[in-house]
């Protein structure tokens, strides 16, 4: 297999510094990296030679990966309009970490792996591969003329969003709608919270760490006897307040963002529950190690149903099971894998992460 890099700046130099490369399957050839400035033509990026357009037309090569997401499609028409580029060749960046993976689990016994890389044969990487089908979901957008906020119905309830959420989709004649709301919570999925024994009960107090629009926790506001809500992201502070407003009597909006002790921004778990706890959701970008350590006395002194994100961040599925089982609990994993790309340091340690840990004693 014959490949090309398009791109010869910082984000090609990163690519050949973290010896990306050289984690690619044997049966890759990398011709070299392209670029339309004529002046880069020639010179040397790591031993591979900075091609001109009509040289990588010429080479015929089966696949060629446009490295900058952020002009993907201005170098896709490019190469399609003017070198008249196959569009089957022309591959996003997160395809060189498809070939990495390929590479890293081609001879695994893991069943599930196997099933990725049987998967991946005839579908681009995905961060939930086969795991969630998406398109079967489309929700409403409606406008609060008197929030200046949009929202829509969700649970036969108004789940509301900033003014200006600009991951609505718009159909034909310019309606807008959300799609897939609920995917990652499809039963098939790795980002499954809600698994045998950790389920939440009737009068349960819940804490949902990283609440985001609300969409997990507004399912079971009405059977819970109390809800922390836990959201650093100012953007999210209004919504909240209003598609929780009837839930006041019961719900606590805490506008921080979870660690290990209490500081100007951030605060603690311990610091937050004062008794009883039953149900634990955290999803908060990579602080889950810190928040479980944040929450020692919290979780020591109740029987609490833990669901834990775990595909942040490099070797966190061990470190979070590690804290639970320090404190008393029994812990497991989400079925499948995700791929992450959205953290950087997979980039130079490609790897299959586990979505979700759960704790219960």
């Amino acid at each position: 297999m014959r490949i090309v890099f398009w791109a010869s700046g910082h984000i090609a130099e990163y690519t050949v510094k973290l010896d990306m490369l050289k984690k690619l399957p044997h049966d890759v050839e990398v011709m070299g990296f392209a670029d339309n400035d004529k002046a880069k033509w020639g010179k040397d990026i790591g031993g591979y030679t900075i091609l001109s357009p009509s040289q990588v037309k010429e080479l015929n090569v089966d696949s060629i990966i446009i490295l900058s997401d952020d002009h993907f499609a201005e170098i896709y028409n490019m190469l399609v309009n003017w070198l008249h580029i196959a569009p089957t060749k022309i591959k996003r960046r997160v395809h060189l970490l498809k070939l990495m993976l390929i590479n890293k689990y081609s001879n695994t016994d893991d069943r599930e792996i196997q099933e990725i890389l049987k998967y991946w044969e005839n579908h681009e990487i995905g961060i939930y591969n086969q795991y969630v089908q998406r398109g079967n979901e489309i929700n409403d957008v409606y406008w609060d003329s008197i929030e200046n906020m949009p929202y829509i119905i969700f649970e036969d309830k108004r789940m509301y969003f900033p003014y200006n959420y600009n991951r609505f989709a718009e159909l034909d004649g310019g309606k807008k709608v959300y799609k897939d709301l609920m995917c990652e919570q499809q039963p098939t999925s790795p980002h499954l919270y809600i698994k045998g024994d950790i389920k939440i009960d009737a009068g349960d107090v819940i804490v949902d760490a990283g609440v985001c629009e609300g969409n997990f926790v507004l399912r079971y506001v009405e059977k819970a006897s109390k809800v922390y809500l836990i959201e650093g992201d100012r953007k999210w502070f209004r919504p909240l307040e209003k598609t929780f407003e009837k839930f006041k009597d019961k719900v606590i909006l805490c506008k921080c963002f979870l660690g290990r002790g209490d500081t100007e921004r951030h605060t603690c778990l311990d610091s937050i529950v004062k008794g009883r706890l039953d149900f634990l959701k955290m999803d908060i970008e990579g602080s889950e190690v810190d928040a479980l350590i944040g929450g020692r006395q919290t979780l020591m002194n109740n029987d609490v149903k833990c669901s834990i994100c775990s595909y942040h961040r490099i070797n966190d599925e061990h470190a979070i099971a590690d804290i639970l089982r320090a404190y008393g609990y029994k812990t497991s994993h989400s079925d499948g894998y995700m791929v992450f790309w959205p953290d950087k340091d997979i980039w130079s340690c490609p790897e299959l992460r586990r979505g979700i840990v759960y704790g219960v004693k």
